[in-house]
């Protein structure tokens, strides 16, 4: 059975101008680096809503869209897919430049 990765739960996405980072829009309207700090959309009205916004706040960053995520009874928020799942883990590519480095 497929998973259902639309989500009641969204957040806006996109990446950095300066550095390519993965952010996410605060309910400040300012890009943040941290997921849990993300302004949440609880349904598709809300989500389109929201990508408006980031759009409209899209001074320093490249293409926002939205992201479906879940939220656990702690509030942990978690993307869906796995793609989101590795964009909010960070940057690897430190780790396989020093790897690279070290067989050299």
């Amino acid at each position: 059975m497929a998973k259902n990765l639309s989500g009641d739960l969204l957040v806006a996405s996109a990446n950095r101008l300066v550095d390519g980072l993965v952010v996410y829009l605060d309910d400040a309207g300012q890009w943040t680096p941290r997921l849990d700090r993300a302004a949440l959309a609880r349904d598709k009205g809300e989500g389109a809503f929201l990508l408006e916004r980031a759009r409209a706040e899209a001074f320093t960053v490249v293409d926002p869209f939205l992201v479906a995520v879940s939220e656990d009874e702690d509030g942990t928020i978690e993307p869906l897919s796995l793609r989101e799942k590795i964009r909010a883990a960070g940057l690897t590519f430190d780790a396989i430049a020093a790897e690279a480095v070290r067989y050299a």
